[in-house]
């Protein structure tokens, strides 16, 4: 049996209430301005958004399929590796 246990519930939040307040209180005095319950938004932060072409496949080309690639992607193997899978599917 704990110490905490014979408190009533009121009483608990109450004082964690207060416990909350005092260290707002104490950074704000420490930061020079006030506190709030969440950080805000920085650019970058959170979850990366997801690209609707999300798969990463690793491939090895010889010479000749990068110079076909290239060619029907005009100039980017990128593009021409969507352009024939495109013109497959």
């Amino acid at each position: 049996m704990s110490i905490i246990s014979n408190i009533p519930q009121e009483a608990l939040i109450e004082a964690w209430t207060e416990i909350e307040r005092r260290r707002k209180e104490e950074l704000s005095k420490k930061l020079g301005r006030t506190v709030g319950t969440w950080g805000g938004k920085r650019k970058g932060a959170g979850k990366p958004r997801s690209l609707p072409y999300n798969t990463v496949a690793k491939i090895e080309l010889n010479a000749i399929q990068k110079k076909v690639l290239a060619e029907m992607g005009d100039g980017s193997i990128d593009r021409g590796i969507e352009k024939l899978i495109n013109e497959h599917m």
